[in-house]
């Protein structure tokens, strides 16, 4: 057995008794319902199959019962449940099983290699089927939505909209992971191989100097019995053991090489390896799909609150507010990690007071009315990073703070900013908690999954993830603490050399850059677009304003060429409304005065006109510039 099918099976028989547990607990579970308890009960007892089938060696046919039985017996048991008990089913039972086929689509890319295309595929592809067609199985068989529940008019879009979704981001991402330990897997294989071909050399070499002693020791028996030639037999000995040790010393260099080389190719992949749990960890606890459940079910609320309290509605309002700010959260996480989006990498410019404001609201609900908590960003207000990064930075070190306070005193915490001697901009935040033994732990304070105290909840992820973090963008975070005193972290940002025309995106039609002094994103138009292109690069557009709320748009049309009538109309009743809806505020846009395009600046200044907001035309770009730059610098004023 090869070892990634030693690890499959392994898995494999462990996925089996997990899906076991999970079934007799919802047996236990719904033991009030006797029929469909028994018949949880029982597949968990068909779960348990692969393990038999593993023991006999029939791991083929393991593979396709673990990766095609438990989605359709999951699909089975919702049918029947509707069936035995429709007094009992609300919203949430057309939910859960969809939960279930994307967790379901974990389990083939656990056990099958990306290699064997013909198996993979179909067995991801069987919770995919199941959970596109889902509610097409549950109309046919009687027991759809509308026929038990029909509360939402919008069940097929909510329900089957962010299922997919979720499921989509879940199988790309995951099938990027796998792709790329499988390929640090086959590296290591080569890397195994040649250490094997290079110890057969050695052992080649040493043969042939164990050769070359016996022939030393056969010269010497010589040597012996002919006694008149013994000097110069002494002589050829002595130049035959210089060259031994010459050659001694050659292998002993050329070892010593291949060690140096190893052991830096094992730091690269522990480096590898590293990211890859980094991303895993990122991709496991910032799923979007229970959230977006939440949204909806938020929505659905709001829709019919007459029969509700005062108080019950301030609770919704409460509950939306807190699911928005933490799809804001993972908005900003997904900005962290996405490094294949360039549209991530950009630096903002970001108030360090208005950031740290989000993170107390955050946090209010650990905040003891007793807490000293202060703050002074006079010295250096603003800083041009990646917003998320900075967000994540105080409120792991804060919640850390609050969370390892010492019991002995009040929590006294103090967070500043300053400007260094060599042109960075520190954030020091210092408490007087439980603190550490600097001695015993200083190698160990940022590592993965490393905790200092045991008495609170954590994983040990905190510190490990801000460092990792900063370090993406070139700068650098200190700890000073002292046990049972307190501790003070100082986390230093690298100015950016250029943060006017960071370059989003290019194609041959065309590139978007982004301002960050200013909060203003670009378009320069390089030749006419299709269709498709003119669309996709205003998308782009759009997205800029709504991740980095820019104020302002400048927009280059010279070289743009004739837009068709169904784009201009496109671009005035949703692209612009987008964007004004996310914070777009003006535009300043260059032409040609050659250009035949009255239409098309005569129809944005009329949908800007009607939504409130600036556009103004020019034909120079230094105009357009200074425009946007006294634009800024009003706003600036005015704030």
């Amino acid at each position: 057995q090869s070892d990634f099918q030693k690890s499959a099976i392994t898995i494999s028989n462990l996925i089996s008794i997990i899906m076991f547990l999970i079934a007799l607990s919802g047996a236990i579970k719904d033991s009030n319902l006797v029929v469909f308890s028994r018949l949880i009960f029982s597949v968990g007892v068909v779960c348990l199959l692969p393990l038999l089938l593993n023991h006999y060696r029939f791991f083929n046919l393991s593979r396709w019962i673990l990766c095609c039985v438990p989605p359709t017996l999951v699909t089975l048991l919702s049918i029947t449940h509707k069936f035995l008990y429709p007094e009992r089913v609300d919203m949430v039972n057309y939910l859960d099983v969809r939960f279930f086929l994307i967790a379901c689509m974990v389990i083939p890319l656990l056990t099958i290699p990306a290699n064997e295309k013909k198996v993979l595929i179909p067995s991801v592809m069987i919770s995919g089927l199941l959970l596109v067609s889902l509610d097409l199985i549950f109309n046919w068989v009687g027991v759809g939505y509308f026929d038990l529940v029909n509360k939402s008019k919008g069940y097929y879009y909510e329900a089957n909209f962010y299922s997919l979704i979720t499921y989509g981001f879940l199988l790309f991402s995951l099938l990027f992971e796998k792709r790329l330990s499988e390929k640090i897997d086959q590296n290591n294989r080569t890397l195994i191989a040649s250490l094997n071909k290079a110890n057969k050399n050695l052992e080649q070499q040493k043969k042939e100097i164990l050769e070359q002693n016996s022939e030393i020791s056969a010269q010497a028996e010589k040597l012996v019995s002919n006694q008149e030639k013994l000097m110069e037999a002494n002589a050829v000995i002595e130049e035959q053991k210089e060259e031994l040790l010459a050659i001694q010393q050659g292998l002993e260099t050329e070892i010593a090489q291949s060690n140096i080389d190893l052991k830096l190719t094992n730091e690269e992949l522990v480096k590898r390896n590293q990211e890859l749990q980094q991303f895993s960890y990122s991709i496991s606890h910032n799923l979007r799909g229970p959230l977006a459940r939440l949204l909806g079910l938020t929505n659905l609320m709001n829709y019919d609150d007459d029969n509700l309290s005062t108080e019950q509605k301030e609770l919704t309002q409460l509950v939306t507010r807190s699911a928005r700010e933490l799809d804001e959260v993972i908005h900003d996480l997904s900005k962290i990690m996405d490094v294949r989006n360039e549209l991530h990498r950009i630096k903002e410019k970001v108030s360090f007071q208005e950031e740290w404001e989000k993170v107390l609201r955050s946090l209010a609900t650990f905040v003891e009315p007793d807490m000293i908590i202060k703050s002074d960003f006079k010295e250096t207000e603003i800083v041009y990073t990646i917003r998320p990064v900075l967000t994540s930075v105080f409120y792991n070190l804060l919640s850390n703070a609050i969370k390892y306070r010492s019991p002995n005193r009040t929590l006294n915490v103090e967070i500043r900013t300053k400007r260094t001697a060599t042109h960075q901009i520190q954030l020091d935040v210092t408490d007087n908690g439980l603190g550490m033994n600097m001695q015993q732990f200083q190698g160990n304070i940022f590592g993965l999954y490393k905790r200092f105290h045991t008495h609170t909840d954590g994983k040990g992820l905190g510190l490990y993830l801000i460092k990792l973090q900063v370090e993406s963008m070139g700068g650098t975070i200190e700890v000073a603490s002292q046990l049972n005193v307190g501790s003070t972290f100082s986390v230093r940002f690298n100015e950016p050399a250029k943060v006017e025309g960071q370059v989003v995106f290019e194609n041959e039609f065309g590139f978007l850059f982004y301002n960050a002094r200013t909060n203003c994103v670009g378009i320069v138009w390089e030749k006419q677009p299709t269709s498709n292109e003119y669309r996709l690069l205003f998308e782009k557009v759009i997205e800029m304003v709504r991740l980095y709320h820019t104020a302002y748009w400048i927009s280059d049309l010279r070289k743009q060429g004739k837009i068709s009538v169904e784009d201009q109309v496109w671009l005035a009743s949703s692209g612009l409304p987008e964007a004004v809806k996310n914070g777009l505020k003006k535009i300043a846009a260059i032409y040609d005065e050659t250009q035949i395009n009255e239409d098309y600046r005569a129809r944005i200044s009329d949908a800007f006109t009607k939504l409130k907001t600036e556009v103004h035309f020019f034909t120079e770009l230094e105009k357009a510039e200074e425009c946007i730059e006294k634009w800024w610098s009003t706003d600036f004023s005015n704030h």
